[in-house]
């Protein structure tokens, strides 16, 4: 006669695989947890750096509101204090350079070309040009800090007019 033994326990093989198979799973689990720190905390110091450079340009506005254009400095730089000594900030300004000349020719090509009487709007518009580069700044503020092993930055710019230029019409 032959005798039944009874086989319900798992082999070592079968105990490998489905060890493996967890050991597998727990490293992926681990790596999405460490990658979503890693996010969180780039989010945070991004967030941290726009707050900033909308703090320093808000700053900027009011400082030199009521002053001529000539007035704001090309460059200024510092670092901040306290909770967020880790970042650093530059602001520069230059002139705003706006060509509107283009307009006159599309103007004058949808007038008819060559051919057609001059736009008036082709008169006007050089000295549009003109008085926005006359009368406005291009103000950027960037926020540098360092992560990992390079230097992170973040860039808000506006535009300051002065409004008592007078419009060469």
């Amino acid at each position: 006669m032959i005798s039944k033994l009874n086989h319900n326990g798992l082999t070592l093989v079968e105990v490998l695989i489905a060890m493996a198979i967890f050991v597998i799973c727990y490293l992926v689990l681990v790596d999405a947890q460490n990658m979503s720190l890693r996010n969180s905390a780039h989010s945070k110091r991004m967030t941290m750096a726009t707050l900033l450079a909308q703090e320093k340009l808000s700053e900027m506005i009011l400082k030199y509101k009521g002053k001529t254009l000539s007035e704001i400095p090309e460059k200024e730089e510092g670092k901040f204090e306290g909770a967020q000594s880790a970042y650093r900030w530059e602001e520069t300004s230059q002139d705003f350079k706006y060509d509107l000349s283009f307009l006159a020719n599309m103007a004058q090509a949808a007038a008819g070309g060559e051919e057609a009487p001059p736009s008036p709007l082709a008169a006007y518009l050089p000295k549009i040009s003109e008085f926005i580069q006359n009368s406005a700044k291009e103000i950027t503020v960037t926020i540098f800090w360092k992560e990992g092993g390079s230097e992170k930055k973040i860039s808000l710019t506006t535009h300051l007019f002065d409004y008592k230029t007078p419009l060469p019409l």
